[in-house]
């Protein structure tokens, strides 16, 4: 009597059967935490570029702006076309890259002064299918994120 090696068309069958079922459990948490991760690294962009403005405007004694850019070069368009971190004499100091399709970003251009305050609270609401995050800026500069719309 000859023996066989290998799987049967039953056997496959199961092992194929326990995939999808895996699968279609695993697929929405992973696209889940996706958005999620999304979500966390435009805030995080923002906030080190509101930062680094801030720096910069104590440094050089001049006025920085953190605004949305679709030109990398000014202060124009949308923020899902990227934004810039621009001095006052026109110097860029970074490039912010445009934001993922799922992200959208809700305020205007934040500046601060010489000496690294706001004439006003400044906020921008970073926002996907994962959650909202609020970026709030204080007059004296200081970022702080709240998760949701409000602080």
């Amino acid at each position: 009597m000859a023996s066989s090696k290998g799987f049967t068309l039953i056997e496959l069958m199961i092992v194929l059967a326990i995939i999808v079922i895996v699968s279609a459990v695993a697929v929405p948490g992973y696209q889940a935490m996706i958005a999620s991760n999304r979500l966390t690294s435009s805030s995080n962009n923002l906030i080190g570029a509101l930062q680094l403005a801030r720096s910069e405007a104590v440094t050089r004694n001049q006025a920085v702006f953190v605004c949305n850019s679709n030109d990398q070069a000014s202060c124009s368009g949308s923020w899902a076309d990227g934004g810039i971190v621009l001095l006052a004499d026109g110097e860029v100091l970074r490039v912010l890259s445009p934001l993922p399709n799922d992200v959208a970003v809700n305020g205007n251009t934040i500046q601060y002064n010489a000496n690294g305050q706001l004439a006003g609270v400044a906020a921008l609401v970073v926002s996907n299918t994962a959650g909202v995050r609020t970026i709030q800026v204080n007059r004296i500069g200081q970022v702080s994120v709240c998760h949701g719309s409000s602080c």
